[in-house]
């Protein structure tokens, strides 16, 4: 049988800049979002014309394919894949941003934001996305909303399992239906009658590549029950978004089965990930690129563009605080921190962000072991950082978030020993302090979170995030 290439991307967020891209209201839109706005049909143009000279077989798209389901960026996007379906075959799911679940589209104009988009209800996203794949379905399921999930025949060894899960768990959440997951066992058991291997792409988390702490809410209900079913009934290999983090989870059932999970990031936002994966009859090789570059309004943009949007986030968010107490309270509020704006606070504020945009790593790890009796942070670890600036650091720690730990694995191991350090601090805190042991340990299972993650971050334990192979 011959071999089958494809390449996954999720979250693409397509935004119509018909929709604004200037003004206060804009820029505060735009500057507090990991993912770049204005440039997604940029971003999305340069990766296509990439992918139309590839040896893919087919593109599969893990779901919030717009940014807040506006028929405007949908009609863009739509545009753009049929254009793609001349050259090669194209597989959709979708998700809650592209029927805007919050109800939340908005359109941005000088200091205004108006919410008086139109956008496109669940049942009209199926009718106008089930036109990719069409040819290659052999099975669906149609959710509540009219969401419907299928299974296609890729190749003549290969099914893909692309499923729905939006709001269709107990209670609303996003997962399955008893009769949806009996649905998906019925399409891997019929695989197997047939001689056929599967993969499974959906929008939302089964697993949780860090903790619960920042990837409880982004999966599906039940989730490790559902993984265990999948698993034991011989799903092996699954693609999902969401997260924002390009990252590989692997998961075993009771039962000894494996189930590998690996979470696609946003396309148009650092670090741009394309994954790649070569199926050869019985293994699926994978394989994770970084889009280099693409050309907005003439002007050619590279890579480290997406990694300065994305480090804007914080250092915006800093200087404003140093510069403009109005631009500081604003720019909060946009991230989703509604606070009043306290004006005997704010020069403190100001202080804090001063300093911080030029402490080093040294006299940041000074401070810290002058607080804690010089019991956090080793000291030769602190010497060996130098005049490194701690914001350096920060933002190779905040971008290894996203891009699987790529920023971090040439870090040095005084700078990985300084960041599990401070990850373990709050815990060590917490653990001295003359609390209620009840409550103590309630803190505790937060706090001991926040070690876990950055432990993961500097020292990552999971599969290699960027290639390595999955036996199917």
């Amino acid at each position: 049988m011959a071999g089958v290439k494809l390449a996954f991307i999720a979250d693409i967020h397509h935004y119509s800049e018909r929709l604004g891209n200037s003004g206060r209201a804009y820029e505060l839109r735009e500057g507090s979002d990991q993912k770049c706005l204005k440039e997604t049909g940029a971003v999305i143009d340069a990766v296509f014309a990439e992918l139309e000279k590839s040896d893919i077989d087919a593109l599969v798209i893990a779901g919030d394919i717009t940014n807040d389901g506006e028929r405007l960026s949908h009609d863009e996007i739509y545009a753009r894949l049929s254009a793609f379906r001349e050259k090669k075959k194209v597989y959709v799911i979708t998700s809650t941003h592209d029927w805007c679940s919050d109800n939340n589209p908005r359109r941005f104009e000088g200091e205004n934001v108006y919410h008086d988009v139109e956008t496109v209800a669940p049942k009209e996203l199926t009718d106008m996305y089930s036109v990719f794949g069409r040819e290659d379905c052999i099975s669906s399921y149609t959710t509540p909303l009219g969401l419907v999930s299928s299974c296609y025949q890729v190749s003549d060894g290969l099914r893909l399992l692309a499923v729905h899960d939006d709001c269709d768990a107990e209670g609303g959440r996003s997962g399955y239906s008893e009769k949806h997951l009996q649905w998906m066992t019925e399409q891997l058991k019929k695989a197997q009658e047939d001689g056929c291997k599967v993969i499974a792409v959906q929008h939302h988390l089964v697993l949780h590549p860090f903790t619960r702490l920042i990837n409880s809410g982004q999966s599906i209900g039940d989730n490790f029950r559902v993984a265990s079913v999948l698993a034991d009934n011989g799903l092996r290999l699954v693609f999902v978004g969401h997260s924002h983090m390009q990252r590989t989870t692997e998961f075993v059932s009771e039962k000894g089965n494996k189930i590998t999970q690996i979470n696609l990031g946003a396309l148009t936002g650092y670090p741009a990930p394309v994954t790649y994966i070569s199926f050869d009859g019985e293994n699926a090789d994978y394989k994770v690129e970084f889009t280099k570059s693409f050309i907005y309004n003439g002007e050619k943009k590279d890579a480290s563009y997406f990694e300065s949007h994305t480090l804007g986030v914080l250092f915006n968010l800093l200087e404003a605080g140093k510069n403009d107490k109005k631009d500081f309270y604003e720019r909060l509020r946009a991230n989703g921190i509604k606070i009043p704006s306290y004006d005997l606070l704010y020069p403190l504020i100001k202080f804090v962000c001063k300093r911080l945009l030029k402490m080093k790593c040294r006299t940041a790890g000074r401070l810290i072991n002058f607080l804690t009796f010089g019991k956090a942070i080793d000291k030769r670890a602190i010497k060996e950082l130098g005049d490194m600036k701690l914001l350096s650091l920060v933002s190779k720690v905040f971008l290894s978030v996203f891009d699987g730990s790529y920023a971090v694995k040439d870090a040095r191991e005084c700078e990985r020993l300084a960041v599990t350090a401070v990850g373990e601090l709050p815990s060590r805190i917490i653990r001295r302090l003359p609390l209620k042991e009840e409550k103590k340990q309630g803190i505790l299972k937060t706090t001991d979170q926040i070690a876990v993650l950055t432990k993961e971050l500097m020292y990552s334990s999971g599969p290699d995030n960027m290639n390595s192979t999955v036996a199917l």
